[in-house]
């Protein structure tokens, strides 16, 4: 091979993007021990290496098509099957036929999401469609929030889950813009950040850090497309050079 980029530089970046995929592995095997809490943090590790190794690429001005396929790959097992399977491991003891189905179509449109971007881009300055990983941090922190205040086998609960990883499915399909983190000004979503802090702030004096921070998600995934769109193009100065990996902002 002409372009050994494995031992260039470009190897860095891909390296972080290795340690997102590792990240991933280790939360499945520790949803699957029912060690919940560190597999959700597992996956918000992934995160944070995932919105990582664009920046790192970018800094050393070596982005690469094999860069972008790793991270899609990576992202498939962090925040598409990973949230599936701590899905399924919590709600195994009130599991049905629904539930599964439900499970199944989070996972199909996880991968179709993140296809779906390899080929198209971010473009206008916003994301079209739910990006993974927030969805991922959505559906697993919600998930964990019920657990730590025992309401995974209240009915209600169980029907408040599938009603969520069915309407984030659909949002991860779907062309509704949703804003890149690292390029909205903070004048501009200053409104919707106090309203967060607020809901974070009084979710976790009355339940848990983990409730408070779920809460803080499902705001963001409900009010940020409105927000955009009213804001008039406010993710305008969002560059196509992302990837599927970096997180709206919040």
């Amino acid at each position: 091979m002409k372009n050994r980029f494995y031992f260039s530089t470009a190897a860095f970046p891909n390296m972080i993007t290795m340690l997102n995929l590792i990240a991933g592995f280790f939360s499945i095997l520790l949803a699957t021990s029912g060690k919940y809490e560190f597999a959700v943090w597992l996956i918000f590790l992934a995160l944070i290496l995932d919105s990582l190794d664009g920046h790192v690429a970018r800094i050393f001005g070596n982005a690469t098509d094999f860069g972008r396929e790793l991270d899609s790959l990576a992202d498939l097992v962090s925040f598409v099957v990973a949230p599936c399977f701590l899905a399924a491991t919590v709600f195994s003891p009130v599991m049905s036929v629904w539930m599964l189905l439900v499970i199944v179509c989070f996972l199909s449109a996880g991968a179709f999401r993140l296809a779906r971007y390899n080929i198209n881009p971010t473009r206008g300055g916003y994301f079209e469609g739910l990006p993974t990983p927030a969805a991922a941090m959505t559906v697993s922190m919600t998930i964990l929030a019920f657990h730590k205040n025992a309401w995974q086998s209240d009915p209600s609960f169980v029907i408040s889950a599938v009603f969520l990883m069915t309407a984030i499915s659909f949002l991860m399909v779907s062309e509704i813009p949703y804003p890149k983190v690292s390029a909205v000004k903070f004048k501009v979503w200053c409104p919707l950040f106090f309203l967060q802090l607020f809901l974070a702030i009084f979710f976790f004096f009355f339940f848990n850090a983990e409730t408070a921070i779920s809460v803080v998600f499902l705001a963001f995934l409900a009010i940020a497309p409105f927000y955009c769109t009213a804001r008039n193009g406010a993710c305008a100065d969002v560059s196509e050079a992302g990837q599927d990996g970096d997180l709206p902002c919040s």
